[in-house]
């Protein structure tokens, strides 16, 4: 499973965050993640995980350096959501 999950961090905490980081102290991170122009401190993450359990579990460790958790939402790649709209297009 795809997670979006769009977060703010923590400045107070940005330079623990690098080094935890750089020293791999997660065992897991985002496959990819960009930030808007206009508020660099917004993450735009996608996450993949077997279920919303195994996500929570991977993504816990991240939260305490997130001043704010916007969302946390499922997500489909292109070519799943292709899958998923040619069959609801059968069916009618």
């Amino acid at each position: 499973m795809l997670f979006f999950v769009k977060v703010r961090i923590d400045l107070s905490k940005m330079a623990e965050l690098g080094k935890k980081i750089q020293n791999g102290g997660f065992e897991a991170h985002p496959q990819l993640t960009y930030c808007p122009k206009e508020d660099p401190s917004v993450g735009l993450n996608i996450w993949e995980a077997e279920n919303p359990e195994d996500f929570e579990r991977k993504f816990a460790p991240h939260r305490l350096f997130y001043q704010e958790v916007y969302e946390i939402i499922p997500v489909l790649t292109a070519a799943e959501a292709q899958q998923v709209l040619m069959r609801q297009m059968e069916l009618v």
